[in-house]
């Protein structure tokens, strides 16, 4: 087989799987449920598709090539609609995720200080800080036991 034909047939599979992938990102954030059998299916039959596409690439040698084609651009052009599918697949994956957590995991919020809270304490100056403190060290020292030591 070419080597433009084999790029060229792995780069219009690369775009069938950036698409189905987008469908099912579309799904998760609009029906905010797993993906249907439907598109799992089809997810299933493009992954052999996908594994041949991969070992005819892996046969290529640069040899094979032309200077005089768009082998380059068509490389190029697979190189960049795989970052945009790794990238799709990754939150899918976090949607997925995030979605069969339990409710009380969804809506955990780790930080109970009100915002109101937060505010008051950027408010305080360092001056009335430094004082709190040495209060704070003036207290320890009344409690320090100075009576001699017994026998």
């Amino acid at each position: 087989m070419d080597p433009r034909e084999v790029i060229h047939n792995h780069l219009l599979l690369c775009d069938a799987v950036y698409k189905l992938l987008l469908e099912e990102n579309t799904w998760l954030k609009t029906k905010k449920q797993a993906p249907s059998l439907d598109i799992l299916e089809r997810k299933k039959t493009v992954l052999p598709q996908l594994d041949n596409s991969l070992a005819s690439l892996k046969k290529l040698k640069p040899e094979f090539f032309s200077p005089f084609d768009d082998s380059k651009k068509l490389v190029t052009d697979s190189h960049s609609k795989l970052l945009q599918i790794f990238y799709i697949d990754r939150e899918n994956e976090e949607l997925l995720l995030k979605l069969t957590q339990s409710t009380e995991r969804q809506t955990f919020n780790r930080f109970t200080t009100t915002p109101e809270e937060i505010k008051d304490i950027h408010t305080i100056s360092p001056s009335e800080n430094l004082g709190q403190e040495e209060g704070d060290d003036q207290a320890n020292d009344e409690s320090v036991d100075t009576s001699p030591p017994r026998k």
